[in-house]
């Protein structure tokens, strides 16, 4: 049991959807989608250009300013989220998601759709 957290491209035409990218655990983010969109478990939300620069910048703000963790993006309680710390697993997280936000902004959308989905 836990908290698990994917980033999936569905084609456009086929609908075969593809994981972009896998987090477990990593609350802080998951307290985001859930302050900002309000999805419940499972959750899911398409993605737009301005959910993922938006999700970015407040990632590339956390790895020049570690200090301001607590602030851009808080850790998130809820059951079997794992560490509530802004240690060194915190900030592996933040690195992943960081890259994988960057290369979604050249993501194809006429041809895909990206999508955030949650599940504890």
């Amino acid at each position: 049991m836990g908290l698990d957290m994917y980033l999936v491209l569905e084609d456009r035409t086929t609908k075969e959807q593809i994981e972009y990218a896998y987090y477990r655990k990593f609350n802080a983010l998951q307290g985001y989608f859930e302050s900002n969109y309000n999805i419940e478990n499972p959750g899911v939300i398409e993605l737009t250009m301005d959910i993922i620069n938006d999700v970015y910048i407040r990632l590339n703000e956390i790895r020049y300013a570690p200090e301001k963790a607590n602030l851009i993006l808080p850790t998130y309680a809820g059951p079997f989220f794992g560490r509530m710390t802004y240690d060194r697993l915190y900030h592996s997280y933040i690195n992943q998601a960081a890259n994988d936000f960057y290369h979604a902004k050249f993501i194809d959308y006429s041809k895909y759709k990206l999508y955030y989905s949650s599940n504890w």
